[in-house]
């Protein structure tokens, strides 16, 4: 209800002036308190003020909130609602808890460049070693044990040639007689190219200061430990970086264990607060 109506009918009912009606309006009178000291409204200007002031306590009171209030409060909480809670990873975490656990000789701008140059270097010099062997590998052989009167690149023209011919040499006769036909084609002409092609090309390169089986062998040992040492290199993010930086950055007065426990209960109350 209106105020001003509420007015009107309080005021029309002279809630707090004196009764005049008869032989009971003595004891009525007794029975009101609300005025000063107990007492009634003396006139109408006096009832209408205490009416007022009794409407004015009760607003007061009251925890009623108006219109432009419950959607501001609404808004308010669709906003807490929406907020997203960011709990990725960032991605030169790895970096940041490397510089928490150097000595922090420079500034972390430069630690970064520096870390991130040397991964990158790392992980080119971790590269599948190519043990293939190429296709003209017996002709630089040929070529190495020969006299390099020409250069290689004619050399192998003449040497495929050569090879070529070979086989169609050793090709049946046309007027050969069947049982021949058939003897020849059984033997088959090696063009394989022998397992240790690699290393007679490379002994042919060096000093040769030893003999072909003992550089043989230490080629073999060579590879084989430069393969071996060629693994790839895990760059992967821990999961629990996050609460490894955290903890480097702590007092670290307690065990990582217990720390990233708490971290974690702690996080997840986070992310429920935020949700809820």
């Amino acid at each position: 209800m209106r105020l001003y109506e509420l007015f009107a009918v309080i005021s029309s009912a002279s809630a707090f002036t004196a009764l005049s009606v008869g032989r009971s309006s003595s004891a009525l009178q007794s029975t009101i308190v609300t005025g000063p000291g107990g007492k009634p409204a003396s006139s109408a200007d006096e009832d209408l003020r205490l009416t007022l002031q009794i409407i004015m306590d009760h607003e007061s009171r009251s925890t009623t909130v108006s219109k432009e209030q419950f959607i501001s409060q609404m808004k308010e909480a669709e906003q807490v609602a929406d907020e997203v809670v960011d709990v990725s990873i960032p991605y030169d975490a790895a970096a940041k808890l490397a510089y928490e656990a150097s000595d922090k000789s420079m500034k972390y701008a430069d630690f970064k460049v520096k870390y991130e140059e040397n991964a990158v270097l790392e992980v080119k010099a971790k590269r599948p070693v190519d043990l293939s062997i190429p296709y003209d590998a017996a002709a630089r052989v040929a070529y190495e044990a020969s006299d390099k009167s020409v250069d290689f690149a004619d050399f192998k023209v003449q040497y495929e040639e050569k090879a070529v011919a070979e086989v169609k040499a050793k090709q049946p006769a046309a007027a050969a007689k069947p049982v021949a036909k058939a003897a020849e084609a059984t033997t088959s002409v090696d063009l394989s190219i022998p397992y240790d092609a690699a290393a007679k090309l490379a002994y042919e390169k060096s000093d040769k200061s030893m003999d072909f089986s003992a550089y043989q062998k230490v080629y073999y040992d060579e590879t084989v430990a430069m393969v071996a040492s060629k693994k790839a290199v895990d760059l992967s993010i821990p999961y629990d970086a996050a609460a490894q930086l955290a903890f480097m950055k702590s007092d670290r007065t307690t065990p990582f264990a217990d720390f990233k426990e708490q971290y974690l209960a702690q996080a997840v109350a986070e992310v429920k607060a935020k949700s809820s």
